[in-house]
């Protein structure tokens, strides 16, 4: 499809440029006046013609070389006389059905990838009342079981993405009570421990350098009785 649609543009952009190419050269050979050119129909119509084949051109460089991975059949055997190709409706219907046969499971969309290793595949699911790693499991083993034996084929990797999830768990109020309130206790031991450490800690300090707390205090400026004080105001 993708190629189909390069060509078309390809097509159309090589013809709108031929039709630009002979508006030049009859115009360089004198076919057409440049006075011609001044008019805004003629004007209109050639700036017209060129917009078309920018955006022909910007597509067809687009479809060409923007990467797509994305596969539309898987080739299951290949030999000297031909091949057998296996297209992706089929493969979505097996892995759909395969999904089926795992409760709690539903099928959302599939994707097939092109990689250096193979194809890989895209699983889009929705979980109802059952276990993630669980439900996974079970579909990556039904899937390459199924494709194994059905087709002697493997999938070079297998992507599942939870899309929609019904959780099957389910609190325990008590149990989550009991861990919450363990967690505080020890929450309050680990505080009030750090605080002693940092209270002995003080302590040996001050035991290891008593005598700059002693000169400390004897630094202090020993203050004059108020009564005397006063008496000094008055005689002066």
């Amino acid at each position: 499809m993708k190629k189909n649609l390069a060509k078309i543009f390809a097509s159309a952009s090589i013809v709108v440029a031929l039709i630009l190419i002979m508006i030049l050269i009859v115009t360089a050979f004198g076919g057409i006046e440049t006075k011609e050119f001044e008019s805004k129909l003629v004007r209109g119509l050639i700036m017209t013609i060129a917009i078309i084949y920018m955006l022909l051109a910007c597509i067809t460089l687009t479809l060409l070389f923007v990467r797509n991975d994305a596969v539309q059949e898987i080739t299951v055997r290949k030999e000297k006389g031909g091949a057998v190709r296996v297209s992706a409706r089929v493969v979505e219907k097996l892995i759909k059905n395969s999904c089926g046969c795992v409760e709690g499971v539903k099928c959302k969309k599939v994707a097939l990838l092109a990689d250096d290793f193979g194809v890989r595949l895209k699983l889009n699911i929705k979980v109802v009342d059952k276990d993630v790693l669980e439900s996974e499991t079970y579909i990556r083993t039904i899937i390459e079981d199924a494709f194994l034996k059905e087709f002697g084929f493997a999938f070079s990797a297998i992507e599942i993405r939870v899309m929609e999830l019904t959780p099957k768990y389910k609190p325990n109020k008590e149990e989550i009570d009991a861990k919450v309130e363990q967690e505080l206790a020890e929450i309050k031991e680990q505080a009030v421990e750090e605080a002693q450490e940092r209270l002995d800690q003080a302590q040996a300090d001050a035991e290891e350098n008593p005598t700059e707390t002693h000169d400390e205090e004897n630094n202090v400026p020993e203050e004059k009785p108020e009564r005397e004080e006063q008496e000094e105001a008055d005689e002066e």
